[in-house]
């Protein structure tokens, strides 16, 4: 009975103890690891559909930031070649200058020519895009024909022009039939494939096609080169600012390839101080017209 009285004490002491115990282990003892719900096939496809989506849309932003920069930029740049005949209207209000200054000797009729050039231009994005600027540079020899005691003499001018271009596009059509025939393919099975147009933009190329022909016209200041030569010698008369007018048709074949039909009109003063030798020259008016023909591409 003793030991009995004496036991009880001691069991409730222990008990004390693993209680505190367990109750310490149960606040700072080790994590206790949850068994993760089990994600159905249907959890998996909506998980993995959320990311597809987050995915996407972030390509989404890039694509629309991409678009935005582009079209700041959608600008439309060509260069061009061509090549044609040069008709020489005159050098007229000839005036001698050194030894024989003060005599007028009227005016000399250029001959035609071949005529040789290139050029490279701009046409301005958006609602600016009927409006462009070029720079074009050709060369032609359309000579001093002989008249009135004065012997010919060969000539050479070479034109660096800064044009202004003014465009207008006639014949369009709608932009669904440029869909149609330029984005639809055909698989060997017969079957018809539309390909992702509208996922692409509108750009100034597929302009080009959905109004193939166009009209321009131009000026702007030319700088003119000029050298002539005969038995008495050779003169020059560089750096001389004139006119350089034009106008012309474009026809383009593809979104980037053109032909092209041009008028030129030229117009300087030279100063040839040296043509009849030395101390003996002219000065005067030259007159020009050039029928060229040639390609350009459009990028």
């Amino acid at each position: 009975m003793t030991t009995t009285r004496r036991a009880v004490p001691g069991l409730i002491c222990c008990g004390l103890v693993l209680g505190t115990t367990l109750t310490c282990l149960a606040q700072t003892g080790a994590p206790v690891q949850e068994q993760p719900p089990d994600v159905g096939p249907r959890t998996r496809d909506q998980a993995s559909q959320e990311r597809v989506v987050t995915r996407d849309r972030a390509g989404d932003r890039v694509v629309v930031d991409e678009r935005v920069v582009e079209r700041r930029r959608e600008g439309e740049v060509y260069v061009a070649g061509y090549g044609g005949f040069t008709w020489g209207h005159s050098f007229s209000d000839l005036e001698g200058r050194g030894t024989i200054a003060g005599q007028n000797f009227g005016g000399r009729d250029l001959a035609n020519s071949g005529v040789y050039g290139a050029k490279i231009g701009y046409f301005h994005p958006g609602r600016l895009n009927w409006l462009g600027i070029e720079v074009e540079g050709f060369n032609s020899t359309p000579h001093i024909e002989q008249g009135g005691g004065l012997p010919g003499s060969h000539l050479r001018v070479t034109t660096l022009a800064f044009n202004v271009i003014a465009r207008t596009k006639v014949g369009c059509r709608n932009r669904d039939d440029v869909r149609h025939r330029d984005e639809v393919r055909h698989r060997d099975d017969g079957t018809v494939v539309e390909s992702d147009y509208d996922r692409r933009q509108w750009s100034p190329l597929d302009e080009n096609l959905r109004c193939p022909l166009q009209l321009y016209a131009g000026a702007g200041p030319g700088i003119f080169f000029a050298e002539t030569s005969n038995q008495f010698g050779r003169s020059t008369d560089n750096g001389r600012i004139g006119l350089n007018a034009l106008a012309g048709a474009k026809y383009f074949m593809t979104r980037n390839l053109a032909v092209f039909a041009e008028y030129k009109f030229n117009y300087a003063q030279f100063d040839f101080s040296q043509m009849q030798g030395t101390g003996a020259g002219f000065n005067g008016e030259y007159k020009a017209s050039h029928v060229v023909g040639g390609l350009a591409l459009h990028f």
